[in-house]
């Protein structure tokens, strides 16, 4: 079937992605689906090139999704002149040189987090974009889902009042077992010096920042568990990062808080949830039950005064594309949708999304604040912190 006479043509973003493991994948299976469930406008979105260090993992990306050209070199995609936006999904250490590769080329950026190493790197990250004048995104995916969009309207429109407390949480258990092997998540060099603080407890600060606000001061400690694993040789090496952290914390507009994650939190999966205290009423929200969000309200009659479950609906953002009905619940990969529908929106409109570069950099400036604290046993600001 032709188009219609003078019907315009969908507009293409070409993304060149870097990175073919499975989280390269999920940014695939997400810009196939945007279109499915948004539709065409204001554009599409298509992986044009692949790049990875094993060739043969880039090919079998290329196949599986149709991508004309792969490389083991990123420098390819950064250099071809038909690439609106790079993806990067590697490994931590290499983000920064990518992506102000990328930014110095012209591209928009699409991140994984967290977004660097350093808040150094992250801060120089952002900078250039914004002086470069391109548009970039970070990973934050959670923030995606329908109903963190709704506990933002009801925080924003006033309903729970003066928002003075947050409380987080995000563990899961992988990694308790001391079978469990030495892997780039445990090496300094490629992960950071932020372990599960890095990994994990950036998606806590993630919502607290899109939720509640700017963190300005912390005092945390870290914790490792096993201090030597066997890597995929049976070679026994030392982990270089925490398993477990925790931190005390203060916001900018003076609410309080006390955020954790670990990857030894036994008998937990993916317990990422918050809890969020004001004067008027209180939200309550745990991921592994990710379409539901627990909400109290102080005007309730005091006979029925507790938290109220609301599910999933179409009348909180974004979730009218997916189900027309209350209760359908939608997975980790629908919120990856959903962010390749930010990205799309922020390259067609050229305005930036909450999770940008910026917001990267202050969440990963607070990490290293608590590594600061942690070492140095004391309350440590974010002014400290990359000046």
């Amino acid at each position: 079937m032709c188009l219609p006479p003078g019907e315009a043509k969908v507009t293409v973003i070409k993304v060149g992605l870097i990175g073919a493991g499975w989280m390269g994948r999920a940014h695939a299976a997400a810009f196939e689906g945007v279109t499915r469930i948004f539709g065409t406008g204001p554009a599409t979105l298509k992986i044009v090139a692949v790049a990875d260090v094993s060739e043969e993992a880039a090919k079998d990306f290329a196949q599986r999704f149709g991508v004309g050209s792969f490389t083991t070199s990123w420098r390819d995609i950064i250099n071809d002149p038909d690439i609106d936006v790079v993806d990067i999904t590697t490994p931590n250490d290499v983000h920064s040189e990518i992506a102000l590769a990328a930014i110095a080329a012209g591209k928009h950026v699409y991140c994984e987090k967290p977004m660097a190493n350093t808040a150094r790197e992250a801060r120089a990250m952002h900078e250039a974009a914004r002086d470069a004048g391109v548009v970039t995104l970070v990973g934050f995916n959670y923030l995606c889902s329908p109903i963190q969009a709704y506990a933002r309207q009801l925080i924003e429109t006033g309903e729970l009042g003066e928002i003075f407390h947050f409380r987080g949480t995000f563990d899961n258990d992988y990694m308790v077992e001391e079978s469990f092997p030495f892997t780039w998540r445990t090496d300094a060099q490629a992960a950071g010096r932020a372990g599960a603080l890095g990994d994990m407890a950036s998606h806590v600060l993630s919502l607290a920042h899109y939720l509640v606000g700017e963190v300005t001061e912390v005092c945390g400690a870290r914790q490792i568990l096993h201090a030597r694993r066997r890597d995929a040789k049976g070679n026994e090496r030392t982990v270089e990062n925490d398993d477990l952290a925790h931190f005390l914390c203060r916001f900018r507009n003076g609410a309080s808080g006390y955020l954790e994650a670990s990857r030894i939190g036994t008998g937990r999966k993916l317990y990422l949830s918050y809890e969020i205290q004001g004067t008027k009423g209180a939200l309550l929200f745990d991921q592994e039950r990710m379409n539901e969000l627990n909400l109290y309200r102080v005007s309730d009659k005091p006979a029925e005064r507790g938290y109220k479950r609301i599910l999933a609906a179409p009348q909180h953002p974004d979730y009218a594309a997916f189900f027309g009905l209350q209760g359908n619940p939608l997975g980790y990969n629908d919120l990856k949708i959903i962010e390749a529908r930010r990205l799309i929106e922020a390259v067609a409109s050229g305005k930036p999304w909450v999770a940008d570069f910026e917001f990267g950099y202050v969440v990963d400036r607070v990490v290293e604040a608590v590594l600061v604290s942690a070492e140095e046993h004391r309350w440590v600001t974010t002014e400290e912190i990359a000046r």
